[in-house]
């Protein structure tokens, strides 16, 4: 497993963690725009809160397209863009909950379904009517946190997968 972020204190961490567990993680520093991996060199990409914070998603694609294998997956997950997202997302969660950092999102950065579903399928990847979900808050838990899941609509959040040609 190859981990890979912009972030060198989040290595870091993330290092810290995977040697107390025991994992067999390797970190690179890295954008999406410049994958540090050769090409065709691995079988799945997670893209985790990632792809509505870069700064070139269409190069970002490109780059998940070199390093995946044929028939590799990319998994992913986003923020739609429309008001209904930008006001929880922005408003709710930066500014009244407190609980992201304000200027964590871009909402300009936030992506529509189909827009997402252009980027990949024009830049080599499969993807079927049905791969993008909705995913949002379904509840709280007992830290009062937020817990997320699958949501019946795609307006605020979503998740999916596309397969590389």
């Amino acid at each position: 497993m190859t981990g890979i972020d912009p972030s060198i204190a989040s290595l870091e961490t993330a290092r810290k963690h995977a040697q107390s567990q025991d994992l067999a993680i390797v970190y690179h520093e890295g954008a999406g725009e410049n994958i540090p991996l050769d090409n065709h060199s691995v079988d799945r990409v997670v893209c985790v809160d990632v792809l509505e914070h870069v700064q070139d998603l269409e190069k970002v694609i490109i780059e998940i397209r070199r390093v995946l294998r044929p028939y590799g997956i990319l998994f992913f997950d986003t923020i739609n863009r429309n008001w209904l997202s930008r006001l929880l997302a922005v408003t709710v969660l930066e500014s009244v909950l407190k609980i992201v950092p304000r200027g964590a999102h871009d909402p300009d950065k936030f992506i529509r379904p189909m827009e997402m579903q252009r980027h990949l399928q024009r830049n080599g990847f499969a993807v079927e009517p049905d791969t993008f979900v909705g995913m949002g808050p379904i509840g709280v838990n007992r830290r009062l946190d937020f817990v997320f899941g699958l949501s019946p609509t795609t307006r605020i959040m979503y998740l999916g997968y596309a397969i590389a040609n």
